[in-house]
């Protein structure tokens, strides 16, 4: 599965959500992600220098109209290197865990060695547009204090990439966003940036 992804820095976050609401976008549920990234046992291949991802999410969903009703989910994602000069689009292999803490202890006995743990609050809207189903999340990271917002949608196939990227450019296009604001980091490579100055 390829995860066809644009991310953007926002300035105005209200201003963009109110134009998506107006074009038909409708809120889904909020979320609070622990994200735990990996990097392979030393002396093997290094992620961030292979552009790849290992982590563990805890997924904490939520309707801000029903606090109460909350449910907490566990993901292992593997992310492969980006495809194309223009987004964040990989290869995504993704699946639901049971137990996080043996998932960690295995990790551990194999020399895996945790990075960092980044936290996230983000509200998931969704889109119809161009024949297309698009997920829009509006990301907030503590650690950096800044608003993101991030486009996705999915293919298995990968001669069907420049196409959904296309109709994201058009969408932003609409938001009244330019493709050179696209941003390529990662949120790790972001906070490691950050945290290394």
């Amino acid at each position: 599965m390829f995860e066809v992804e644009i991310k953007i820095l926002l300035e105005n976050k209200k201003k963009i959500k109110e134009k998506l609401i107006s074009m038909g976008g409708k809120y889904i549920y909020s979320l609070r992600h622990e994200d735990t990234y990996y990097n392979m046992p030393k002396k093997l291949r290094n992620f961030y220098r292979t552009d790849e991802a290992l982590r563990i999410r805890k997924s904490i969903e939520y309707n801000v109209n029903n606090l109460k009703d909350k449910k907490i989910l566990r993901f292992f994602t593997y992310k492969g290197p980006k495809v194309d000069d223009l987004t964040k689009t990989r290869k995504e292999i993704d699946f639901r865990v049971e137990d996080e803490k043996k998932l960690k202890e295995i990790l551990k006995i194999l020399g895996f060695r945790e990075v960092y743990t980044i936290k996230k609050e983000r509200e998931l809207f969704e889109i119809e547009y161009y024949s297309e189903k698009f997920e829009i999340l509006f990301d907030y990271l503590p650690v950096l204090n800044q608003y993101f917002m991030e486009i996705e949608c999915q293919t298995e196939k990968k001669n069907e990439i420049s196409l959904k990227r296309d109709k994201i450019f058009k969408l932003l296009k609409n938001l009244d966003i330019s493709k050179d604001q696209s941003i390529r980091k990662s949120y790790l490579e972001l906070v490691l940036e950050k945290l290394s100055k």
